[in-house]
């Protein structure tokens, strides 16, 4: 919620559905997510992480809750292994990021390149929109560079979906010029 309250765009509005008590698996996620109000238009999204669900015994309730969500017409993000790489891209190139293989990891990094993370506290300073598009390059050539499908195989992010939809919804004129190369084909 903290990374997208640092962006206002015209005609897109994102509502980030907080998480109760802690619980952020999958399923949790999706029920929350399909009890939210919503019009016909709008795009429904669930950005998940890999870090503790892709555990033997956990892999059949993710999975579940990707179905579930696919049959619903809500689209999924999923980071493996967590959000944080998707920060990471706005500062590194993919290359930097393919060896980080758990969350601690890569709040590692964070710190290593900001100087500072506090994940509770996210600074705007750090994220600034001209960097999105980047991040985005960047978390799609990585993305392409993994298989595995809905689970991916190795580091990645797909948040870079979800703010390619995000420009979809507007105009280019209704668009920060910073976003204006995500319109580009």
């Amino acid at each position: 919620k903290q990374y997208f309250d640092f962006f206002e765009l015209t005609r897109v509005n994102i509502f980030v559905i907080p998480t109760k008590d802690g619980s952020s698996h999958a399923q949790q996620v999706l029920e929350r997510l399909l009890e939210f109000k919503y019009e016909e238009w709008d795009e429904r999204w669930m950005l998940l992480d890999t870090d503790h669900c892709i555990r033997n015994s956990h892999i059949p309730a993710f999975m579940a809750a990707l179905k579930q969500a696919k049959d619903n017409h809500v689209s999924v993000a999923v980071s493996r292994s967590c959000f944080e790489i998707w920060l990471l891209l706005h500062h590194l190139d993919e290359s930097k990021v393919l060896g980080l293989g758990n969350a601690s990891e890569v709040e590692n990094a964070l710190k290593d390149t900001l100087g500072e993370y506090n994940k509770t506290s996210l600074k705007s300073d750090h994220y600034p929109l001209s960097s999105v598009v980047l991040a985005c390059q960047r978390a799609e050539r990585l993305d392409s560079s993994v298989s595995g499908g809905d689970i991916p195989d190795g580091t990645t992010t797909r948040v870079y979906l979800l703010w390619k939809a995000i420009v979809a919804q507007a105009l280019q004129s209704q668009l920060p010029p910073e976003l204006w190369p995500l319109t580009q084909k």
